[in-house]
């Protein structure tokens, strides 16, 4: 069994960014927990990299492909202003890259 422990200081502030996205939306999903442990263990097993990987890379093609999202959540949500949440989907992609790298 495959085993990652996670040293960098970077790629854990990256996990843990994520796991807090998921705790500030109260998710408890498969996805969730699997952050959730990486934050707190700072290990990935297994099957764990595997679904990372795949979580963060189904996150990359929806951020680069999916602009019809990002009109309907303008739309959605007048008061958010472009330009910053811009700025957090690229810091997202940027952090969503060098998580890809690492996991492979």
């Amino acid at each position: 069994m495959a085993k990652r422990i996670i040293k960098d200081e970077r790629i854990k502030e990256i996990i843990k960014n994520i796991a807090e996205d998921f705790r500030f939306s109260q998710d408890m999903s498969e996805y969730a927990l699997l952050f959730y442990k990486a934050n707190s263990d700072n290990v990935l097993r297994g099957n764990e990299i595997d679904q990372m990987l795949e979580y963060v890379t189904t996150g990359l093609k929806e951020l680069q492909n999916n602009i019809s999202w990002r009109q309907e959540f303008l739309s959605e949500n007048a008061g958010i202003d472009e330009m910053k949440m811009l700025d957090n989907l690229k810091t997202i992609e940027d952090e969503y890259l060098e998580l890809v790298k690492f996991l492979n």
